[in-house]
């Protein structure tokens, strides 16, 4: 009767265990799509011209946080991101003129499963001036 009972207690211990170990994997999932989409967007500025990745101001949104899909059921409505681009010096701190530099700033934002709060994945990239 004892060794029923223990089996038992650990057989319901392990089924709980379950739900939990799906939602830290479908957090893993988004994590995942979030880098790669963090990615395209840091790309996407790597093969743009230095002069076509303007700084406007101080920092320019070339993105503000925004969805990246309207519709709903399309997988990427749970995300969004924005990206920016400013100028650094060559220690790599905030510059308001021209150095030659530029860092570009992509953050991905989506929900977390787990911790049911906003998460985010940031990626930057520099980009100098070919002389």
């Amino acid at each position: 009767m004892v060794c029923i009972s223990l089996i038992i207690i650990i057989v319901v211990s392990i089924v709980k265990l379950f739900p939990l170990a799906l939602k830290v994997g479908s957090d893993a999932s988004r994590i995942t799509i979030a880098t790669d989409l963090a990615q395209a967007k840091i790309e996407e500025c790597f093969y743009d011209d230095y002069d076509n990745l303007s700084v406007q101001t101080s920092t320019y949104y070339i993105e503000t946080k925004h969805r990246l899909s309207s519709d709903i059921n399309n997988p990427f409505y749970a995300y969004q991101r924005e990206t920016t681009v400013e100028y650094v010096d060559s220690n790599l701190n905030h510059s308001d003129t021209e150095t030659g530099i530029k860092k570009v700033g992509t953050i991905v934002y989506w929900q977390s499963p787990i911790l049911r709060s906003e998460k985010k994945i940031e990626l930057k990239l520099l980009i100098s001036k070919k002389n």
